[in-house]
């Protein structure tokens, strides 16, 4: 509080006169951001356009840059059970508000999509994903990325003139569940503690989580955390390479299958999502990196980026071959993992769709986007 009254040139009590404390301060922008969203979907909206161009208006509008208005949606489980659960309803309002234009793009013919709420969690999670990633210093401008993200969401990666693939039946999990199961006792008690932090991580972020609330939820004591981590940077790096070793195990049971472009992208998400709920999960989200200390860091993103450049070389690889259009393999890449990456948090207790289904409906974006397909003749 004293750090944002400097910044601001106030005294500390002029924001408690405001805001009784950090929490309630937090709450409040988290609200700032919601009605800003809400705000920024309803000025999209036009008489006499069709809902394709009113999303798309809305994604690069909200892609601009502008300082100041984006709040980036994480750690909202740290907050006071009645402030997390308002904040967790209104995200769920507006991706509401911008399932009702996708509905109406369904209906003026400019938008395929059989489940709008979904496509437009997608959507949401796919923009709050984005200031993680880009940057103004790389090979891109802001005005190319927001071009790709655009054309992408659009059209699709998957070639517009050849004929959709029917979706494949789910594969099976029982290869990663017998792996989990043939862990001995203190290997599979170690990794359980690790699923409960990695849950907390995800939902809390590390600031708002403690070693003590984990032993608390894990049933151990403090000295049997402190046995294994003496420090919750250490602990949040274990979890971080855990979730990456379960998103690369996935991808080499998927190569043993030598599935081709369209169906391993439908398996890959579903098996990321399917295995959440298991002993496998949960699947990891990414936005704890920066806490992680600079050499560790450092490490841990090169791993990172090397299993992303193994994922682009099969989307240039599928190029090559005539099933998927030329896009840029960067952009399609942060497309994918955005669109599932805050899956942990805006489906921990809504569970009106399977696993699968919410799979199926992330993936068909990804490949086939919101503009209808002609059928080949």
């Amino acid at each position: 509080m004293e750090q944002v009254a400097a910044a601001v040139r106030a005294v500390p009590g002029a924001l408690y006169h405001h805001f009784r404390d950090k929490e309630g301060l937090i709450f409040h922008c988290y609200l700032r951001g919601l009605a800003i969203y809400r705000r920024e979907i309803e000025a999209a909206t036009e008489p006499g356009i069709d809902g394709l161009e009113i999303i798309r208006r809305f994604v690069r509008g909200r892609l601009r840059p502008e300082g100041q208005r984006m709040i980036l949606f994480t750690d909202i489980d740290a907050l006071a059970a009645p402030y997390s659960n308002e904040v967790h309803e209104k995200r769920w309002q507006n991706a509401a508000l911008l399932a009702e234009i996708l509905d109406r793009g369904v209906a003026d013919g400019s938008i395929a999509c059989d489940e709008p709420l979904l496509t437009a969690v997608a959507l949401i999670s796919i923009l709050d994903w984005v200031p993680f990633w880009l940057s103004e210093r790389d090979y891109y401008t802001r005005q190319q990325a927001i071009d790709a993200i655009d054309d992408i969401i659009t059209h699709g990666v998957y070639r517009r003139e050849i004929a959709i693939p029917d979706m494949p039946e789910p594969l099976s999990l029982a290869p990663f569940l017998k792996a989990r199961a043939n862990l001995n006792k203190r290997a599979a008690k170690f990794d359980r503690m690790l699923s409960i932090a990695s849950d907390s991580f995800n939902r809390r972020g590390a600031l708002g989580t403690s070693l003590e609330s984990i032993a608390a939820d894990a049933g151990m004591t403090r000295a049997g955390i402190y046995y294994h981590f003496s420090e919750k940077e250490s602990l949040l790096l274990a979890c971080l390479r855990r979730g990456l070793a379960g998103e690369v195990s996935i991808r080499e049971h998927l190569q043993e299958h030598s599935l081709g472009a369209f169906e391993h992208i439908v398996q890959r998400i579903r098996l990321l999502l399917m295995l959440h709920d298991t002993p496998c999960g949960p699947k990891t989200t990414y936005h704890n990196i920066n806490y992680l200390n600079d050499a560790d860091r450092k490490a841990y993103v090169g791993e990172v980026l090397a299993t992303i450049r193994q994922d682009q070389n099969s989307y240039q690889r599928w190029i090559d071959e005539g099933r998927f259009r030329r896009i840029d393999t960067y952009f399609a890449e942060r497309i994918l993992t955005g669109m599932g990456h805050w899956y942990p948090i805006w489906f921990k207790t809504k569970r009106d769709w399977s696993a699968t289904e919410i799979a199926d409906h992330f993936a068909r974006l990804f490949l086939l986007g919101l503009k209808p397909r002609r059928h080949p003749a």
